[in-house]
C-alpha cells in the first residue's frame, strides 16, 4: 500500500501549502488532517481499509454517503432524475452533499459501487485495478443474464458520469468534487459490449474514509436486503447507538416520493422486519410516534 500512502501524503501537503494561507489557517488544517488520521508532511498515511483489508466478508461506505440520499430507494417504475448541483438530503444538518448526474439508486448503483471498491482495496489509491462484468454480476448476487450484464454496465456509466461534493461545516480543509468512479477503460466483445473493466478511484476519496468515518456491512447480508431495508441498514450501522429516526427523515434519506403516510409506514415496517430478521438490528420497529427505533446489542 506504499502508493496509497504517497497519494494521501500529497493530499495532506496540498491542503497545507496553498499560497497565501495564513499561519492560523495552516494550524486549523493540520488539526483537521490529524483528526482524519492523515499526518501533514508524512509519508506514513492511512490506507483506505488499513485495519480490515484482509476481511472479504465486509463492504465499506463513507458515513457521509450512508446517511444521505445519494442512493435513493424509489420505485423501479419511476424514471431516474437528472440532477445539476442538487443539494441532497443528509441526516446531519452540518453536512451538505451537492450532486450532479443521473440519480443513483440503492437497488443497483450502491451495491455495484461497494463491490467495485472491494476490488480496488488490493491496490494503492489512484492505481488501476481490473474486474470482469461476469465477476461483478456474480459478486452482487444477481443471476447470470444478458439483462444483468447490461445493468452492471449501466451502473458503471452512472458511477463515472457524476460529480459529488461533500461539505462538512465542522471540518476544516479543502473540499473538491469527485466522481464515484474517476475513470475507466474497457475491453469489448465482438458485439462492442464491455466485458472487462480497468478502473481508477479518485485518491481524494481517502478523506471520506480516514479516521474510521465509514460503515462496514456484512456483504452477504447487506447485498440481499431490499433497497429500503438497505438504506435503513446504512443508518443503523453508521451509528454505534442509533437514535430513533423520524419517519419523515427516513423518507427523505431514501429519496422516496411516497407522500402517503399510511403506505410509507407499511414500507418502513417491512424494512424494520427485514433488518431484524437479517440480524442487522436485534430489534427494529416503528413506534406510535412515527419514530423508527432500532436496538443493537451486538
Amino acid at each position: 500500500m506504499k502508493h496509497a500512502k504517497t497519494f494521501a501524503a500529497k493530499i495532506a501537503t496540498d491542503l497545507i501549502n496553498d499560497e497565501g494561507t495564513g499561519q492560523v489557517d495552516k494550524m486549523q488544517r493540520n488539526a483537521y488532517l490529524h483528526s482524519k488520521g492523515i499526518k501533514p508532511n508524512s509519508l506514513c498515511q492511512l490506507d483506505l481499509f488499513e485495519s480490515i483489508a484482509e476481511r472479504n466478508d465486509l463492504r465499506h461506505i463513507p458515513n457521509d454517503y450512508a446517511r444521505s440520499s445519494l442512493f435513493t430507494a424509489r420505485n423501479k417504475r419511476e424514471p431516474r432524475k437528472s440532477l445539476i448541483h442538487e443539494k441532497l438530503f443528509h441526516y446531519n444538518e452540518f453536512v451538505s452533499i451537492l450532486y450532479t448526474g443521473i440519480e443513483l439508486r440503492a437497488e443497483d448503483d450502491e451495491i455495484v459501487w461497494l463491490q467495485i471498491l472491494n476490488y480496488g482495496k488490493a491496490v494503492s489509491l489512484g492505481e488501476p485495478f481490473e474486474f470482469s462484468v461476469k465477476d461483478l454480476v456474480r459478486d452482487v448476487n444477481w443471476s447470470k443474464s444478458g439483462r444483468n450484464y447490461d445493468r452492471v454496465r449501466e451502473c458503471i456509466s452512472r458511477l463515472k458520469a457524476n460529480e459529488v461534493l461533500a461539505l462538512n461545516n465542522k471540518a476544516y480543509g479543502k473540499s473538491g468534487a469527485i466522481s464515484l468512479i474517476h475513470k475507466y477503460e474497457v475491453i469489448n466483445d465482438a458485439d462492442g459490449r464491455p466485458t472487462q473493466y480497468r478502473v481508477w478511484i479518485n485518491p481524494n476519496l481517502i478523506l471520506l474514509f480516514a479516521g474510521n468515518t465509514f460503515t462496514s456491512h456484512n456483504w452477504e447480508v447487506y447485498r440481499d436486503l431490499s433497497p429500503v431495508a438497505r438504506r435503513l441498514a446504512d443508518y443503523i450501522e453508521s451509528h454505534k447507538h442509533p437514535f430513533p429516526l423520524s419517519l419523515e427523515k427516513f423518507r427523505q434519506m431514501c429519496g422516496s416520493i411516497d407522500a402517503k403516510t399510511f403506505s410509507w409506514r407499511q414500507t418502513v415496517r417491512k424494512a424494520c422486519s427485514e433488518v431484524q430478521t437479517a440480524g442487522v438490528a436485534d430489534n427494529a420497529f416503528l413506534a406510535k410516534d412515527d419514530k423508527i427505533c432500532c436496538i443493537c446489542e451486538h
